[in-house]
């Protein structure tokens, strides 16, 4: 087969597809990948509709918002989960949100975060000035200079915002209440049926890697640790804390298809009868019964 192209996010939620490739658990399973940078949310979403990449981790609300394309994309299995927030500057709460520019980010899960935060809280969204971001290194410097009065940002920027006194204004558990995921292995409906094999495989390698993020956290995060040059490794290890790796997530299915009603309000998708086919958890269960 020839090399694969793995889509991916910058959030901790994607450590264990890059603990994968960067200690050479695809390679093992028999699989050839590539898992560049991307320096835009988009970036991900982009690779996968265009076919360029036809398997690799994105936000949960791609395969929400892409149900119904021709060849749309299927759930398969998790990647992490946790680690999203609406942090403020210091001192600030909710209330203080009226009239001010709060930032996300565009065809991912924080924007709908934001909404939702929003909503928990008696605010809508017409109560704020709402930014989008193309990328995170942007939103930040605009957040820390005080440019934005809050936005919604993931691991290990929360950790890091946190110890430097921004407020956490609302994250998903106090959004949606209860666990949630942040990033899934998704590939194409047509690759899922020519090449269930490889996409075997790629679950084979992602549970080999949460397993050694739990069981050696210090040396898996170290195979990896070089894809956040800005980040300590202290403060990676409090990150891969608050947002662990998480590969079977059936559990997950009501908290994922809930979130299709808020994209339908945001316009980005409407709900049709073939929403629950995007779960296609069936090579990751007869995975997980073989090994029990």
């Amino acid at each position: 087969m020839r090399k694969l192209l793995l889509a991916h996010g910058s959030a901790l939620s994607n450590l264990a597809l890059f603990v994968a490739v960067d200690t050479g658990l695809f390679e093992r399973h028999g699989l050839d990948v590539e898992a560049p940078h991307f320096a835009e949310f988009s970036s991900t979403a982009t690779l996968l509709r265009s076919g360029a990449a036809e398997l690799g981790t994105t936000g949960f609300t791609q395969a929400l918002v892409d149900h119904a394309r021709p060849d749309p994309l299927r759930i398969v299995g998790g990647s992490g989960k946790l680690g999203m927030a609406l942090m403020g500057q210091p001192g600030l709460g909710m209330t203080g949100l009226h009239g001010q520019p709060v930032g996300t980010f565009a065809d991912d899960p924080m924007e709908v975060l934001l909404h939702d935060a929003l909503q928990v809280n008696g605010m809508m969204p017409a109560d704020i000035e709402r930014v989008l971001y193309p990328s995170l290194a942007q939103a930040t410097e605009d957040f820390m200079h005080g440019r934005i009065a809050a936005l919604t940002v993931i691991e290990p920027w929360i950790s890091r915002f946190e110890r430097q006194g921004y407020a956490r204004l609302c994250d998903g558990l106090q959004a949606w209440g209860g666990e949630y995921p942040d990033t899934l292995l998704v590939t194409r409906k047509s690759f899922l049926e020519r090449h269930p094999e490889v996409v075997s495989a790629a679950l084979r390698a992602m549970l080999d890697a949460k397993l050694a993020i739990e069981q050696t956290p210090r040396e898996a995060l170290r195979a990896s640790a070089h894809r956040w040059p800005e980040f300590t490794f202290d403060e990676l290890l409090a990150g891969v804390a608050a947002q662990p790796p998480i590969i079977d997530i059936r559990s997950m299915r009501d908290c994922i298809r809930d979130r299709a009603a808020t994209l339908e309000t945001l316009g980005l998708m409407k709900i049709t009868p073939a929403l629950d086919d995007i779960f296609s958890f069936d090579l990751l269960q007869q995975m997980l019964e073989a090994t029990t």
